[in-house]
């Protein structure tokens, strides 16, 4: 049981994860910019 509750949590994490990198991926596309640099990260993610 709680094996199962972990891995729920887990492909929660993982599919929010995905998503925020998807949209900050589109907004750094459009010319977006963080004074962090945080938009450098995404031009490792593949899409």
């Amino acid at each position: 049981m709680l094996r199962k509750k972990i891995l729920v949590i887990m492909t929660a994490v993982a599919a929010c994860l995905f998503f925020y990198l998807l949209a900050l991926d589109s907004y750094c596309d459009d010319g977006g910019n963080f004074a962090l640099g945080i938009c450098s990260v995404t031009r490792f993610v593949p899409w």
